[in-house]
Order: C-alpha cells, then structure tokens, then sequence
C-alpha cells in the first residue's frame, strides 16, 4: 500500500499528465485517511479547477489556504479560480496574498494584471504587467497582457506597439496575435485585424476570444456565414467565454436554434443599451415560435419595451442576475437570437419600424417643435463618452455647416451637459440648437422615445440615439467611420437597420472632417426631400 507521500506524489503525476479525475480520486483516498492534509486538499482544488468546478475547488484551496497560510502557490491558484469564476475582488485579495509571500512572483503578477483589467482598472493593471515583465523581460503572455490593458485603457496605438514587441520575439505567439488584432480593430484598421486574428486562431483553434472577434468583424462586413462559423467556433473552444461566465449562471439548458414549441425561454442580456435596442428587432420574431419568452434588460428601456412587445415578460436586469425564473426550460443571449433568427441576410426583413414610442410623449413633443417655428425639425447627437471611443465623436464647430442649413430646425438629443459648447455655436455664429423638451435623454429612454419619434430626421454618430430612431422608423443620417460593428454598413446602407444612411468619414484630419459634413448636408437633403431613409 502506498504512504500518504507516495500518494501525493501520484497526485501531481497525474495532474501532469494531464487527469485531473484521476488526481482528485486520490486526493480524497488522502483525505479520507488524514482529513486535515493541507496538501491533499490544496492538489484536489488544483484537480477541481481544472475540471471546471470552480465552486468545489474554491471550497477545497480556501481551506488549504486556511490550513497552510504561507504557501504562496496555494493563494495563487485560489486567485485563478476566483478569477475563472468572475469574483474579481477576492480574486484580487488572493492574489495578493500571494505576492506579499512570493514578492515578484511573475505568475501572480499576471493574473492579478488580468484581474485588475476585468475590475475596470486598466491603468493599474498597465502597472502591474510591465512589472511582471521587468522581472521577467522574455514572458508572451505577460507582454500580451500590458498590451491588452493599454488597449482597455483606451491607447491603442500603444497596445500595437507592446503586441509588436512581443511578436519581434515570439513570432507566431497566438494571444500576442490577438491582442494585436484587437489593437488594429479599435484602430478601424479591420484588414490588418483579420490577418492578426487569422494567425491567432492558426495557432491556437482554440483561441475564444479570437474567434469572437472575428464574429465581430464579419459582422459589420455584413459576411454572414464567416461570422457565425467563428461564433461556432469560439463557443466549441470555450462555451462561457464571450459572456465572461454569465451562461452559466442560468441553470437551463441553452437554447441552440431547436424548434420552441412548447417551450418557456429565457433571454439573457450581457449588452449595452444600444445592442438590446439592435437585437430588440428579434424579440416579436422568437415570442412567435415559443410558449412564453422572457427577456432581461436594462430597468430604463423596460417602459418601452413592454409597450412594443406586450406577449414578453420583461425584466429589469441585475447583477448579478437573477438565475432563477419560474417555468423556464430554456436559456439564451440575445447574440443568440441573432445567430439562429439571422443564418443568411435573405432571412433579414425589410421592417422599417420594431419599436412604439409612448403615444402621449409623442403629442408631447410635437407641440413643444411646432412652437419652435417652422421648417423640419431634425435632431443631432455628436459626441459618446465612450472611453472606447475610436474617433466617433464630432465637435459642434465642426458641424457648423450642418447645423447652419437654411430653414432646418435642429433639436439636440445629446446626453449628458454639453451648454457651454451649445452657447458658443450661438455666441459665435448666430446658430441654435434647441434643447428637446422637459427630459433627461440619458435617464428617460421613454421620453427621448417619444422626442425621436416627433421628428421628421435624426443626424447622429454611431450610438443609442441612432439604434433608438432606426427602431423607431425616423431616417437617420449616420456620420461614421465606414467599419461599425452594429450596423454592418455598405454600399450606402446598413443590412440591420434599414432607416440608417451613412456617410463616412475615413481619418480625423480637418479635410476628411469637412468631407464627411458636405455629405451629411447633402444627405439630410436628400431624406428631407424624399421623406424616408
């Protein structure tokens, strides 16, 4: 009969070689002999994890940890299944706790960089990669983390220098390939991001994130097949990876694009505002072929939502989420209803509106544009705070041409306080911009609704305003950089929203600017004059 060491050592061969269920069925003929074996519980935990049971593995390293507090390995793979799991704060107290034993310790580094990183603290997160790699000048993935923090960070150009650098030493290395894909992707420099996520996913099929960015790609190409062969693909290699862990927060079988007779489906949002406005579009298609559908989504879009869709139950998204609705037998995004309700642009309609805006609200809003005097009424919005902006945001000067248009009456629909930058249009150059009403645009999604609704056009940057009016069925100019995701633009025209006519603008220099607002004027004319998009 093998010692307790002996058994141990079984213990890490087998997880060497790559079988945890075999390490783990040791580990417990261990503690079944010598309950309190801190190695034997810390080897199983490591087993756990490996298995993809976070919870049991964080059960068994957090007693380990309490059993042998100075073992620094212990802390560190404790860190990596709170990381795996999404708990990012005891991830981070973990990881620390390991750094404070093993200073400098180049693993921790890293995967508390990554922790920092999802915790929204990018440039902390900067901070702690470049120390990882200083102690260590030679490891990939400690460089292709620094370059994914600078690129969250909103420096792109800075996160293509690092995945550079990482790649002049490791040419080929998969992660540094993808995180310089997305680098030239928030650089709308898709060619040179496809041929970077291509050599990703070369090098490593399994590469999730890869193959979930290039979905992104294909899909504002408008390329159909491509995009869901990589969300395909993305999900064989690692199914919870996209949602960050959400999908297996719900305890229902996921929906895969099976008949929905008789079943009661739940839709789950991992989106911003204007992706739930954009995938609302399949929400009246999916309660056609199911029982019952519930939807989660943002608290303030429920008004309207509820009123444009009154066979679903919405609600209000939380988080974390509600994991548990009574009746439901299966579970989805709503990515996945794109994917499934969407498999070839033939199955696209050529609806012109999804959304009904509050009637009252509508009425509302007409009076307070009639009293502004005559001429069409048009609203605007110019500017994001996005820190992921990529250059979207226009400035009021810029568009003086525009807003200078002889008889159009502009309304702004910008969120948030723009007043100095609205009184010096007028200060300067004579021109208006009136405000839409009684409202917050950012906090009443149901009264911007109702504004949008009442006007005769809307000129926007890609944002909530421009998802929110196309839903609506109001013509919208969209002034972009010829590549945004969500709306997949081409040939003057968008393939998800018909309301939607771009025009483009290729850099940030003065010349290409003043392109861009010749062809808005000259497009505002044009859907001034027709009526329609």
């Amino acid at each position: 009969m093998a010692t307790l060491q002996e058994a141990l050592i079984m213990a890490v061969d087998s997880l060497q070689a790559g079988q945890p269920a075999q390490a783990k069925h040791i580990c417990r003929q261990i503690l079944a002999v010598d309950p309190e074996n801190g190695n034997a519980l810390y080897l199983q935990g490591v087993a756990q994890a490996q298995m993809g049971r976070l919870d049991e593995a964080r059960d068994s390293l957090a007693t380990a940890a309490a059993r042998a507090p100075g073992n620094a390995d212990i802390h560190l793979n404790l860190g990596r299944v709170h990381l795996l799991a999404g708990r990012f704060q005891e991830a981070e107290h973990s990881l620390r706790s390991c750094l404070a034993l093993a200073p400098g310790h180049g693993g921790a580094l890293i995967e508390l960089a990554k922790t920092l990183s999802s915790l929204g603290r990018f440039d902390e997160a900067a901070e702690v990669a470049l120390e990882a790699l200083q102690s260590e000048p030679g490891r990939s993935d400690a460089r292709a983390v620094l370059s994914d923090a600078r690129r969250e960070a909103n420096d792109p150009i800075g996160a293509e220098e690092h995945a550079r650098a990482g790649l002049r030493t490791a040419p080929g290395h998969p992660q540094l390939l993808c995180t310089l894909g997305l680098a030239l992707f928030q650089q709308s420099r898709i060619g040179e991001a496809v041929d970077a996520l291509t050599g990703a996913v070369t090098g490593d099929p399994r590469n999730w994130r890869a193959h979930f960015n290039m979905c992104r790609i294909h899909l504002g190409l408008g390329r159909l097949a491509a995009a869901w062969h990589h969300l395909d693909q993305g999900y064989a290699a690692y199914p919870d990876g996209p949602f960050a862990g959400r999908a297996r927060q719900f305890p229902e079988p996921r929906w895969a694009g099976e008949p929905l007779a008789g079943e009661q489906l739940r839709v789950w949002q991992p989106y911003a505002i204007g992706e739930e406005i954009l995938y609302a579009g399949l929400y009246g298609e999916i309660a056609e072929r199911a029982e019952r559908v519930v939807i989660d989504t943002t608290p303030k879009l429920l008004p309207l939502f509820r009123r444009s869709f009154p066979g679903i139950d919405f609600i209000p998204r939380a988080d974390p989420p509600v994991t548990k609705v009574a009746g439901i037998t299966r579970q989805c995004s709503a990515f996945d209803l794109m994917r499934w309700l969407r498999p070839t642009e033939a199955t696209i309609p050529a609806r012109r509106r999804y959304l009904a805006a509050d009637p009252s609200a509508v009425a509302d809003s007409r009076r307070h544009f009639d009293a502004l005097g005559a001429g069409p009424k048009v609203g605007i919005s110019w500017t994001s705070s996005s820190t992921a902006d990529t250059g979207k945001s226009l400035t009021l000067e810029a568009l003086r041409p525009l807003l200078g248009l002889p008889g159009v009456v502009f309304v702004t629909l910008q969120y948030g306080d723009h007043e100095k930058e609205i009184r010096a249009l007028r200060d300067r150059h004579g021109l208006v911009l009136h405000p839409p009403g009684d409202f917050d645009p950012f906090t009443d999604i149901d009264g911007l609704a109702g504004a949008i609704a009442a006007l005769d056009a809307v000129v926007s940057i890609p944002n909530v305003t421009a998802h929110l009016a196309d839903a609506l069925g109001v013509p919208t100019v969209l002034l972009t950089r010829p590549f945004v995701q969500n709306f997949s633009l081409r040939e003057g025209r968008s393939l998800w929203c018909p309301n939607i006519r771009p025009v483009f603008r290729e850099t940030d220099d003065a010349a290409a600017i003043g392109r861009l607002v010749d062809a808005a004027c000259a497009r505002l004319r044009d859907v001034l004059n027709d009526g329609a998009a």
